[in-house]
């Protein structure tokens, strides 16, 4: 009897940050992309010469990935800048249910989720930030956790510093929600 061969398909959608477009994926087997329906293919390169190459269908395009948290990139790719997450369809209705909450909010509070320590701290008050914005780096567990915003807004209080123990639920930033 010959097995039965499996097919594992995600769906993935690329948010564009800056305009809140949404491209839509399906990854099948892990290296099967289609878009629009449509199969893809790509392949992320690094040549000889130090410079990736993301290769679609073909065509080549020099990039860079520009900075990075958790699931949401910044890259520049053939010279133009582009801010994305990817999401499964899953996270983009927590994401899109977190914006809502924090629309209605005019402040968001970030807590510690778990004790530990500060390693680094990104923002100081009155700096303007993004949703999905790396603020600081909890270390709980031996493990390192970059702690974002989910709104756009104003840093109005900033409780800790590098080197600063905090327990669970301390307060840790605020942030004013606007533009």
């Amino acid at each position: 009897m010959t097995p039965k061969k499996t097919t594992n398909t995600a769906k993935l959608i690329a948010l564009d940050t800056d305009t809140n477009a949404e491209y839509e994926f399906s990854v099948k087997n892990n290296y099967e992309y289609r878009y629009q329906r449509k199969p893809i293919r790509i392949d992320l390169v690094q040549e000889a010469d130090g410079v990736n190459v993301l290769s679609c269908n073909g065509m080549r395009y020099p990039y860079e990935i520009v900075q990075q948290s958790a699931n949401t990139y910044s890259i520049v790719l053939n010279g133009v800048n582009y801010n994305f997450s990817v999401e499964t369809p899953f996270s983009l209705s927590r994401k899109r249910m977190l914006a809502a909450k924090a629309g209605l909010s005019k402040k968001e509070v970030i807590k510690a989720p778990m004790p530990g320590k500060i390693l680094d701290v990104f923002v100081s008050e009155g700096q303007t930030v993004g949703s999905g914005e790396a603020l600081l780096v909890l270390e709980a567990m031996k493990m390192q956790n970059t702690i974002a915003t989910h709104m756009k807004g104003t840093v109005t209080k900033v409780t800790v510093v590098p080197g600063k123990t905090v327990g669970k639920d301390d307060v840790l930033i605020e942030i004013k929600a606007g533009q």
